[in-house]
């Protein structure tokens, strides 16, 4: 029989496990990289090309510098880790020296709006975000110009504009969901912030209804044009994702756990990612 002495045991034991975790893998934005590196895995994987590792590995350093810069001029949320930072620079110089020509053009043209995106000016007072409704199409749409981009620009195979289109609804249709859960998470820092997000525009309920439906209806969508519109098993892994999405949203609490929601939520992306192993082509 457990005494209460053990369950206490257990208890602070389990916590400090799961702070070392949060702050190694979610404060210091690895978890988020990882999820980024996924998204260019599946995109690889679902446009039929080889699966290579400079093009994952500069996606995934350059979006943990990005949440790094984002996390400095935002001093109020977590985002910490010298090494990480130096380990992404090492990373960032070390594939953009092997990256093509337009590879570069991309990244280096994409991270102008993405700092300008996170400044502030008027000392402090004003920033992009602020925008109404800007901050969750932003955030989707430079995530998946430079997932696609970055994979069909490193490669040579052929790739028409018609996977291009159907796999960039997807990915979008994913990560505006994703983004909206943490938004969800954040609502009342941004309404104070007065970013106006999509929780803080419709409210947190309607909110969660629209993206299970979203979710739900891209699924039923997928399942009743048939593998034709992305194949067969592309299209499981990202009905996967987006009933993993929507069940995210029935079940976790966005005032509960930091760690766990942020574990779940990026995780996703992260999944697409492993299906371009477990899956095959």
């Amino acid at each position: 029989m457990t005494t209460p002495q053990q369950i206490t045991v257990q208890r602070i034991t389990r916590q400090w496990m799961t702070g070392i975790i949060e702050r190694f893998l979610v404060d210091t934005h690895l978890w988020i990289a990882g999820g980024a590196a996924g998204l260019v895995l599946f995109s690889q994987h679902a446009l039929g090309l080889p699966i290579r590792g400079v093009p994952v590995a500069l996606v995934a350093a350059s979006t943990l510098l990005i949440y790094r810069f984002d996390g400095w001029v935002d001093a109020d949320r977590p985002s910490r880790g010298v090494v990480p930072v130096v380990m992404a620079l090492a990373v960032l110089i070390w594939s953009w020296g092997q990256a093509p020509q337009a590879v570069r053009w991309l990244v280096g043209l994409g991270a102008i709006p993405c700092v300008l995106y996170g400044s502030r000016w008027g000392g402090g007072d004003i920033c992009l975000r602020q925008v109404p409704g800007v901050k969750p199409f932003f955030v989707t749409g430079a995530l998946t110009v430079a997932t696609i981009g970055v994979t069909v620009l490193w490669s040579s195979g052929e790739v028409t504009l018609s996977q291009l289109c159907r796999l960039s609804l997807l990915l979008g249709i994913l990560l505006l969901s994703n983004v909206t859960l943490f938004d969800l998470r954040d609502e009342r820092a941004d309404r104070a912030r007065q970013i106006v997000t999509l929780p803080v525009l419709f409210g947190p309920t309607l909110t969660r209804w629209g993206v299970a439906g979203l979710c739900l209806a891209s699924c039923v969508g997928l399942a009743l044009a048939g593998d034709v519109f992305i194949g067969t098993h592309a299209e499981t892994a990202i009905v996967i994702a987006l009933s993993s999405t929507a069940f995210c949203v029935g079940h976790l609490n966005p005032n509960g756990p930091r760690f766990r929601y942020a574990i779940c939520v990026d995780g996703i992306p992260l999944l697409l990612g492993i299906s371009a192993w477990m899956l095959p082509a």
